[in-house]
């Protein structure tokens, strides 16, 4: 499994549904792991503790892409993920999610990429 140690992984699940199981793997990847249940939580989190990435639903509401305008000014990367349909099993969402999250990191800065390879 891909390594995520020392990475800070902020997880908004609006419903509830999909973020424990995501939460446990990226515990198991070497993570800390926070999950949140709105965007407003989540700035919170963000004022209070250094985040590596956040992973949320992806929507066009207006408080999302404000949400993501102010990722973007922290530089902090996102991943965006949403339910995956009946027939594709959850555990391959969560695998991507992981991937996606190491590449966003690498792209934001080369040496946080290094440490974690």
């Amino acid at each position: 499994m891909t390594s995520l140690s020392e990475l800070s992984i902020l997880i908004v699940d609006t419903n509830g549904e999909a973020a424990f199981e995501l939460r446990q793997s990226f515990i198991a990847a070497g993570a800390k792991a926070h999950v949140v249940e709105s965007l407003a939580f989540a700035e919170r989190l963000l004022d209070a503790k250094s985040i590596d990435a956040v992973v949320l639903p992806y929507s066009h509401s207006p408080q999302t892409v404000a949400f993501c305008r102010m990722l973007a000014a922290r530089n902090v990367p996102s991943v965006f993920t949403s339910e995956p349909p009946a027939r594709y099993p959850t555990r391959q969402q969560m695998s991507r999610a992981i991937i996606a999250v190491k590449g966003l990191i690498a792209e934001h800065d080369v040496q946080t990429y290094q440490s974690i390879n």
